[in-house]
C-alpha cells in the first residue's frame, strides 16, 4: 500500500487576449478583441470512492485545462477546466519547498485548491493593451495518506491481533498462524447499539529488529497519528521476550521513537492467551509494576473481551463528545 507520493501540480495557463479591430462604415476603426479565458485549477478533494494514492504514481505531473484565447467581435475565452483529484480521506497535503502543511482533508467532500489558474490575459476592447495570459501557479506537492481509524492494535508478532479484529469486526483476515501473517495495516468496523460504530486498524507487528527495518519495518506506524486510543498487543507465550513487561518496553519504545507526540494519545494494554499461560500471577506482577492500565483476555474464549470493549467504547464515546 503506497501512503506517500510527491506530485507535482500545474495551475492552467490564461488565455491570450485578442488585438483585434472593427472598421465601421464611416472608416473609423474600434478595438474588439476579447479578453482569454482563466485558466483551470488543480483541486484535491476527498472522497469515500476515491482509489488510493497509488494510482497518482502513474501520472506525477497534473496539470489543469489552460483558457482560450479571447477573439474578435468581443467574444471572451473559455474558463480552462478545473482537474479535480480524488483522494482518501485522511489525506494531507504538503508543499515540499518549504514543509507547510497545505491541508488535512478528513471530510467527506472537503477540498482545497492547491494550484490555481492563470488569469487571462486582456483584449484590446476598450483601448486596452492586449495581455498574455498568465501562467498557473506550479507546486511541488507531498501527499500523505494516513488511516483514519478509532483504535489501532500494535503488537509482537503471533499476539493475537488478526485474530482479536476478526473476533470483534468479522473482518476477513486470512488463517495464517505464523509471524508478521499481516503485511498492510487491516480495518474492521465493530458495530454495536444499532447505530455506533468503532473503526479498529491492525498494524503489522513489531519486535526488537524492527528499527533495522526487519520484519516489515516501522514505516506504517505513521498512521497511527490519527488514532484516539492506541493498544498494546502481548500474550502470555511470551516467545518473543522475555517476560510481559519487555514486551510492553518494546512496542512503546520503538513507537514513541517513531515520533514522541503519540505518547499523547491514549493507551492500554491486552495480554492475550490466558487461557493458556503457565504463570498468570506473575503476568499481572510485571504489568501492576509498569504502571499501565492493562485487560487480561482470551481471543479464544472470549474471557475479558466485554471488560475490555466497554472500557473502549466509553473511551471512544467521550472523545466523540469532547
Amino acid at each position: 500500500m503506497l501512503d506517500k507520493i510527491h506530485l507535482t501540480v500545474q495551475g492552467g495557463r490564461g488565455g491570450k487576449g485578442c488585438e483585434s479591430f472593427y472598421h465601421r462604415k464611416d472608416h473609423k476603426t474600434v478595438p474588439n478583441g476579447a479578453d482569454g479565458g482563466d485558466g483551470g485549477s488543480v483541486i484535491f478533494r476527498a472522497s469515500h470512492n476515491a482509489p488510493g494514492l497509488d494510482r497518482l504514481k502513474l501520472k506525477q505531473h497534473l496539470s489543469a485545462e489552460s483558457g482560450e484565447h479571447g477573439s474578435s467581435e468581443n467574444k471572451r475565452g473559455r474558463k480552462g477546466s478545473d482537474l479535480v483529484v480524488l483522494v482518501p480521506l485522511g489525506t494531507s497535503l504538503y508543499n515540499r519547498e518549504n514543509h507547510l502543511a497545505i491541508r488535512d482533508l478528513c471530510n467527506e467532500e472537503e477540498e482545497v485548491i492547491v494550484a490555481k489558474g492563470g488569469r487571462g490575459g486582456s483584449g484590446n476592447i476598450g483601448d486596452k493593451e492586449a495581455t498574455s495570459g498568465e501562467e498557473g501557479e506550479m507546486l511541488e506537492v507531498e501527499a500523505e495518506f494516513r488511516i483514519m481509524a478509532d483504535v489501532f492494535l500494535v503488537g509482537l508478532p503471533s499476539s493475537g491481533k488478526s485474530s482479536l479484529l476478526h473476533r470483534l469486526t468479522r473482518a476477513h483476515i486470512e488463517g495464517k498462524d505464523y509471524p508478521f501473517a499481516t503485511r498492510t495495516p487491516v480495518i474492521g468496523v465493530y458495530s454495536y447499539d444499532d447505530y455506533k460504530q468503532i473503526l479498529f486498524c491492525e498494524l503489522p507487528s513489531l519486535y526488537q529488529g524492527s528499527t533495522q527495518g526487519r520484519g516489515l519495518g516501522t514505516d506504517f506506524l505513521r498512521h497511527l497519528a490519527r488514532a484516539k486510543l492506541i493498544i498494546f498487543m502481548l500474550d502470555t507465550t511470551m516467545k518473543y521476550v522475555s517476560d510481559i513487561r519487555e514486551g510492553l518496553e518494546t512496542l512503546q519504545k520503538i513507537v514513541y521513537e517513531q515520533d514522541a507526540a503519540l505518547r499523547q494519545i491514549p493507551s492500554v494494554v491486552a495480554v492475550n492467551k490466558i487461557d493458556i499461560a503457565s504463570d498468570l500471577g506473575k503476568v499481572q506482577a510485571d504489568l501492576q509494576s509498569s504502571g499501565q492500565l492493562y485487560f487480561l483476555i482470551s481471543v479464544q474464549t472470549g474471557e475479558g473481551l466485554e471488560s475490555l470493549m466497554d472500557f473502549i467504547k466509553e473511551r471512544i464515546e467521550n472523545d466523540h463528545h469532547v
